[in-house]
C-alpha cells in the first residue's frame, strides 16, 4: 500500500476487527434473510398452486437474490478503497512521520462506513420482500436517512481527525525557512 511514494502497512486494529466481524455477520443475516424469503414464497406458492392450479403472476423471489450481489459490491468496494494506493492529498501535508497515521485514519473510516452501508442494503432488501408480499404498511423507516446520516458524521469525524495529525503551521514556517 502507498501514499503516493510513501510505503504505509496496514495495521489490523482490534476496532477493525470488530468491525468487519460486523460487517460479515450483517452480510450472514442478508444472505440468511434471502434464502428464507426464497423459501417462504416458494412454499406459498405451492400451496397456492395446489388449490388452484390456475393461477397465474406467482411471486417470483429470484430477483431478492441482487441484494446478496449489492452486499458483495459494498464489501469489495470497501476492501478495495482499503488495499488500493492512494494519491498523495492536495490538502494535508503527508511526509513520511504521518503516512502511516494517515493511512490508518482513512482505512478506519472506510470500515466504519462499511456498517450502515451494509445496514441500509438490508432495510432495502426489507422494503423490497414487504413490497413483493403485499405488507405495504409500516415498510418506511428511519434507517436509511440515519444510515446516511451516520455515514456523513463519520466521514466528518475522520477528517476532523485527519487535520489534527498534521503538522502546526509554525512548524510549516520553520520547515519552509530551513529549505
Amino acid at each position: 500500500m502507498k501514499i503516493g511514494t510513501i510505503k504505509v502497512k496496514r495495521n489490523y486494529q482490534i476496532a477493525q476487527m470488530v468491525l468487519d466481524a460486523v460487517a460479515f455477520i450483517i452480510f450472514i443475516v442478508i444472505v440468511q434473510c434471502v434464502l428464507s424469503f426464497g423459501t417462504y414464497i416458494s412454499d406459498m406458492n405451492e400451496s397456492i398452486l395446489k388449490y388452484n392450479p390456475n393461477v397465474v403472476g406467482l411471486v417470483e423471489w429470484r430477483w431478492n437474490i441482487v441484494w446478496i450481489a449489492v452486499a458483495v459490491i459494498v464489501i469489495a468496494a470497501s476492501l478495495l478503497m482499503i488495499y488500493l494506493p492512494r494519491k498523495m492529498p492536495k490538502n494535508y501535508i503527508v511526509n513520511s512521520d504521518n503516512a502511516q497515521k494517515y493511512s490508518d485514519i482513512i482505512i478506519t473510516a472506510i470500515t466504519c462506513v462499511r456498517i450502515p452501508v451494509l445496514l441500509a442494503v438490508f432495510e432495502g432488501m426489507c422494503i423490497h420482500q414487504s413490497i413483493l408480499t403485499g405488507v405495504t404498511d409500516g415498510i418506511i423507516t428511519l434507517q436509511i436517512p440515519l444510515d446516511i446520516l451516520f455515514t456523513a458524521i463519520i466521514i466528518r469525524f475522520s477528517v476532523h481527525r485527519i487535520r489534527l495529525t498534521q503538522p502546526k503551521t509554525e512548524d510549516k514556517i520553520i520547515e519552509l525557512k530551513e529549505s
